[in-house]
């Protein structure tokens, strides 16, 4: 898929996916369950008007050990790297845990730390983070975002002002 591509590209690309739809106030989701990397996921197209303003892969494993949504997180990562240069910072809430990664898995699901990996050129931004959720788990996720349609928001916004 490429940016501006219609539903009706999604549909002719994947014609035996089983579409989830939702909606919000300007955007429509089509969301579908895959692997990538080995790792289950769930795949959402993100459409403004007709056209793919951005996608995203929201990982969805389950592990005994928390350090193991680190390990995937890394995982991902190595990929991410091989094609882009990605720009990784940690967040510290909580220092207590920092220089221990034997607890990474324990201080990212207390909100301690977040991980965040970012990427953007011309057309594209990629934000890969891990972070606490809200319902106290680990929430690893991988975003890509057509840059016309962030500069279009972020014009909008700055009109307010």
């Amino acid at each position: 898929m490429n940016w501006d591509d219609s539903v009706s590209d999604l549909k002719s690309q994947y014609p035996d996916i089983q579409w989830i739809i939702e909606s919000t106030n300007e955007l429509k989701l089509y969301i579908t369950e895959d692997y990538v990397g080995g790792l289950k996921v769930y795949v959402s197209y993100m459409f403004a008007d007709n056209k793919l303003k951005g996608g995203a892969y929201s990982f969805a494993e389950e592990h005994s050990s928390d350090n193991l949504y680190h390990e995937d997180f890394l995982s991902i990562s190595d990929i991410l790297n091989k094609k882009y240069e990605m720009e990784r910072e940690e967040k510290w809430n909580k220092t207590t845990w920092k220089n221990n990664p034997d607890y990474i898995g324990f201080a990212l699901k207390m909100g301690d730390v977040e991980i965040i990996e970012t990427y953007e050129d011309e057309n594209t931004s990629i934000t890969h983070t891990l972070s606490s959720d809200s319902s106290g788990g680990i929430q690893h996720m991988l975003i890509y975002t057509n840059m016309d349609y962030i500069k279009a928001k972020r014009s909008s916004v700055l009109k307010d002002f």
